[in-house]
């Protein structure tokens, strides 16, 4: 499946301190004593100089691997508290169906919407036991499906829902979250100790610490082949950083790492799809949506990615204030502009995420 592209998209955002924030560049320190214990991690970047020429120099940036972790954690929290085991066990029924219908004999198990990182990949015995990892679980049977012409297939409908989307060990993520580097960036030093929790006294420090405290990083959130339901969950998560209810880096119970987002834009590209009037369609007429609709890559894998257990009714009405437009010589964009329509958007994939966790009666 990711060696065909039916639909990609990129988030375009801003990440605002709300306080102080801290993101390490490491334990130790640099040996300079004029600079604090713990600095802000920094990297070289090309700037214009002035004159017209280039000039490297440091800049404070967040990581983007730091951004997808703490994004893919809420993603996992939000699941874990809708997981449910009817819900597990009507997924599970489907994986079996499409098990027979490959000739695929490999017991399968329950898969919870969201991993637990430190799990065995055990077999599944109910939420109480939540030792289930995609990765684990997938090494463990590699053997019996490395031959097996649907081997994707099946590592994907056996991997939880968040995993599909940010991958594991034997699945690739979907999602990309790019470096966000500073402007405007305003830092102070901050003073702290250890204290020890038996005898109250201070037990490392004191020591200093590097902190921002305003300035702006615009980023970007690259996606593809996704389903609207994957997006909704993403929107939801990402509401969240914008409203400041997501910490990151050092120090979070401490009071550092509050941050606010503001969206700037939202586009997706269909390249194998046109527009015949306000109907999206395949290039070659085998799937056209309903007018005024878009869709997620459920709409438009067709028979060929069946066996992926896809969502089969992946489409929604457009919001307002979203358009689709065509690009020559083929390819329709789709595009949300602004914070206002990001979030309509957002709203837009709900149904589609209800479905997924069976909040809905109609399933896809």
């Amino acid at each position: 499946m990711h060696r065909a592209i039916f639909l990609q998209g990129t988030l375009r955002l801003i990440i605002r301190p709300d306080g102080p924030i801290l993101i390490k560049a490491g334990e130790s320190g640099s040996g300079d004593p004029t600079l604090p214990d713990m600095q802000f991690v920094r990297t070289k970047r090309s700037v214009p100089d002035g004159s017209g020429a280039m000039s490297s120099q440091g800049a404070i940036y967040l990581p983007g691997p730091s951004l997808k972790g703490v994004v893919r954690a809420h993603c996992e929290r939000i699941c874990r508290t809708l997981d449910g085991e009817d819900l597990q066990e009507r997924k599970l029924q489907r994986r079996r169906m499409l098990d027979e219908a490959a000739g695929i004999s490999i017991p399968d198990q329950r898969v919870p919407l969201a991993d637990n990182p430190l799990g065995e990949g055990r077999r599944y015995k109910g939420l109480e036991d939540m030792d289930y990892s995609s990765g684990r679980a997938i090494e463990a049977i590699g053997d019996e499906i490395a031959r097996h012409p649907d081997r994707t297939a099946v590592v994907y409908r056996r991997s939880s829902f968040v995993s599909q989307m940010f991958g594991h060990t034997a699945l690739a993520g979907r999602v990309r979250f790019a470096d966000a580097y500073g402007q405007n960036v305003v830092t102070e030093e901050r003073n702290g100790v250890a204290i020890d929790r038996v005898y109250g006294s201070v037990a490392v420090g004191p020591f200093n610490y590097e902190t921002v405290v305003a300035g702006e990083f615009p980023t970007r959130i690259d996606f593809k082949n996704v389903t609207l339901a994957q997006l909704g969950l993403l929107g939801l998560a990402l509401r969240d950083l914008a409203e400041g209810r997501i910490a990151l880096g050092f120090g979070k119970s401490r009071g550092l790492g509050r941050v606010t987002a503001t969206f700037e834009s939202l586009e997706i590209h269909y390249p194998v799809c046109e527009l015949d009037g306000a109907v999206l369609q395949m290039l070659d007429g085998s799937v056209r949506l309903p007018a005024g609709h878009f869709g997620g890559l459920g709409a438009f894998g067709g028979d060929a990615y069946r066996a992926y257990d896809l969502p089969a009714h992946d489409t929604v009405l457009l919001p307002e204030g979203v358009s689709l437009t065509p690009e020559e010589p083929f390819g329709v964009w789709l595009r949300a502009i602004g914070g206002e329509h990001v979030r309509a958007f957002w709203k837009a994939c709900m149904p589609a995420w209800k479905r997924e966790i069976g909040l809905s009666d109609t399933q896809g």
